[in-house]
């Protein structure tokens, strides 16, 4: 059970949403929602933060109508522009005043009746973390091969304790949300901060649904910028691949000048090979770039910290506390 209890004697659940692009899905995702909602036990009150993360369509008007609808439940946070899906959960949190938290998407890919299972396991002191893990997908081939190969790779080099099919919808303790919010990192990955914390998961194994209205706005260049988070924040790996290759390098280029040497000496043989030397060349070129480019993203990532910037900047709330008129 949660070390905190709401107000009356009841425990409150908050549901976290980042919207983006998203003005189809809204209506649909808030009635399945509200239904399921309403049938969590006795002893249990909920509100719902709904983030919008800079979305360029009609998403926060339609956010707006449904705080208007449900005004002692439902808060709307609007972000100045888009930051990222992380950064609007966090934000989403910051907002939050659950004794739980559950995080999902705004397209129903995520089955609302979910959440019923995810509180049960709570309110039994099981874990402090529930996570909804994806068993199936109803996804492409080229999305369904892309997932499994990055959790597996993630679980083997950084992660170790991450679910084989990977989770975004979760449900958190209160002690686990102030852990998370306390944590500063720029370029971080949510899913690690949150196994990061030591506490044992629950795993509840579901489908993931194809998205049925709108295109998914999760777009190639943001699934790689989370696969550097992942392997630049979580393991040393990259570090220590450089410094393999760099012995590797050095070994076989030892051994070339040896038998360039022992051929000259014992057998008067001439160095020859103009192609060789050029492929040599350019391929000692190509590793060294790329040992720079990785080196390249840990300083930036120091530098980004240095800078103490804001992680999210928010322009508006929308709720029964603070109104926003």
């Amino acid at each position: 059970m949660s070390d905190l209890q709401g107000q009356g004697g009841t425990y409150l659940v908050s549901v976290v949403i980042p919207v983006y692009f998203n003005e189809g899905n809204i209506p649909v995702t808030w009635k399945a929602l509200e239904t399921t909602l309403r049938q969590l036990p006795a002893g249990h009150d909920w509100e719902v933060v709904f983030v919008d993360d800079g979305s360029g369509d009609r998403s926060y008007e339609q956010l707006l109508a449904v705080h208007q609808s449900v005004p002692d439940r439902v808060h709307v946070v609007k972000l100045t522009r888009n930051f990222g899906q992380v950064w609007a959960i966090v934000a989403g949190l910051h907002q939050a005043r659950g004794d739980a938290c559950v995080v999902m998407s705004a397209d129903l890919q995520d089955p609302p009746e979910l959440i019923l299972e995810m509180v049960r396991r709570w309110d039994h002191g099981a874990s402090k973390i529930v996570l909804a893990t994806r068993t199936q997908r109803e996804d492409g081939f080229l999305a369904r091969v892309a997932s499994r190969t990055f959790y597996r790779l993630m679980r083997r080099i950084a992660v170790p304790n991450m679910p084989e099919g990977g989770f975004d919808y979760f449900l958190i303790d209160r002690r686990v949300v102030d852990i998370v919010k306390g944590i500063e990192e720029k370029n971080t990955f949510l899913q690690g901060q949150i196994l990061w914390t030591g506490f044992s998961p629950q795993l509840i194994g579901y489908t993931r649904r194809r998205r049925e209205i709108g295109r998914s706005r999760w777009t190639l260049s943001k699934k790689l910028k989370t696969f550097v988070d992942c392997f630049l924040t979580y393991t040393v790996a990259p570090i220590r691949f450089i410094t393999l290759v760099g012995l590797l390098v050095s070994m076989l280029s030892f051994g070339y000048a040896a038998l360039i040497l022992i051929c000259k000496l014992l057998w008067g043989l001439p160095v020859k090979g103009w192609a060789p030397i050029m492929i040599c060349i350019l391929m000692l070129s190509g590793l060294q770039l790329i040992m720079l480019g990785v080196l390249g993203e840990y300083l930036w990532r120091n530098y980004s910290e240095s800078r103490r910037l804001p992680s999210f900047v928010v322009e508006e709330v929308r709720s029964c506390h603070n109104p926003g008129a």
